[in-house]
């Protein structure tokens, strides 16, 4: 299994280098149709708090793409006190789906940010009204930005975004780079409601603890990609939408819709299908041209493991990254010489 066979290490700059955006909205949109063809597995997400004083949580994800022999697990170590950028770790380790020899070891800071804009690319193509041409963000960090990236390639007809963060100088400065690298209009906004009037689509993506939006809010058929944390939202928001899940353990769990399912603000039967029934045609998206549709971001194992294996591929090809003999040994003779020795 493992004679002369050695691990692939790649850094956050190699997987920048090997997984564009235009590359993961392809690599997301079949791991999201493979979901919903229950060709691939998955463990529940888990979590790990630590106490108050250090103010971070570990999250796994673990699963299996059997479509494109994805097989791994991503540890995420997230700390919202930190500086903005620098508030998240994470590294994925990818196994052969054959004898589990393990492939890679790679950074997931990039493949988390990138995997998860897919996701609101993706949804939004799916599920706005033809004819959108307005952005309304609130927040200003990674997934924000990354969701954007997405949006623009995968809805040419959005030109115009308008932007609020807390932080003023933040707004500004998310304007200019959307300007200059994205080439689209782009204006601050004061508030979050400001942000969204009237915009044919919604990125909320915010580490926020309380609701940014209520349905107040919004208008009849906007749609809504909620890619920050669960509590982000007022459950009157997910009440009044369509919601569709990227995949429903995962939302009933521990996505925005769960927080409006404690309040008591919907049920389990409100709950529309998966983000990749939708894409694989299964079921319908939007069914009303003033239905709100929301996109519930929560994050599920295919992402990830689809989009590393997907990165490995392409460092095998271009011998990118470093080898390693991380497991190029039998354990059972390793510990038999080392008894002999003793």
């Amino acid at each position: 299994m493992t004679g002369g066979r050695r691990t692939r290490v790649l850094g956050l700059a190699e997987v920048r280098r090997l997984l564009t955006m235009e590359d993961a909205l392809e690599i997301q949109r079949a791991a999201f149709v493979a979901l919903a063809g229950g060709k691939t597995a998955a463990a529940p997400n888990s979590w790990l708090r630590l106490p108050p004083d250090r103010g971070g949580w570990l999250k796994l994800l673990a699963g299996y793409d059997g479509t494109g022999g994805g097989l791994g697990v991503k540890v995420l170590a997230r700390f919202p006190h930190n500086p903005p950028g620098q508030n998240l770790g994470s590294l994925i380790v990818l196994f052969d789906p054959d004898d589990g020899f393990p492939l890679a070891v790679m950074d997931g800071v990039y493949i988390t940010a990138v995997r998860t804009g897919a996701g609101a690319g993706l949804a939004t193509a799916a599920l706005a009204r033809a004819g959108a041409a307005t952005l309304g963000l609130v927040g200003s960090g990674v997934v924000a930005w990354h969701s954007l990236q997405a949006i623009r390639l995968a809805c040419p007809g959005i030109t115009s975004v308008r932007v609020h963060s807390r932080s003023e100088p933040r707004r500004s400065e998310l304007c200019e780079r959307i300007e200059a690298e994205l080439g689209l209009e782009a204006s601050p906004a004061a508030t979050p409601a400001e942000a969204v009037a009237g915009a044919g689509v919604v990125v909320s993506a915010t580490n926020s603890p309380e609701p940014v939006l209520a349905a107040a809010d919004l208008t009849p058929g906007q749609h809504v990609n909620a890619m920050g944390i669960k509590t982000e939202l007022a459950p009157d928001v997910l009440a009044a939408a369509r919601v569709i899940g990227d995949g429903r353990e995962e939302t009933i769990g521990d996505g925005k819709f769960s927080v409006a399912l404690a309040a008591g603000a919907v049920t389990e039967d409100d709950l529309g299908p998966d983000l990749g029934a939708v894409l694989a045609g299964h079921e319908p998206g939007r069914t009303g041209d003033a239905q709100i549709t929301l996109f519930d971001s929560s994050g599920v194992a295919i992402q990830d493991v689809a989009s590393a294996r997907a990165v490995w591929e392409r460092a095998e090809d271009e011998d990118a990254g470093v080898l390693v003999d991380l497991a190029g040994g039998d354990v059972l003779a390793a510990a038999a010489g080392t008894r002999a020795g003793r």
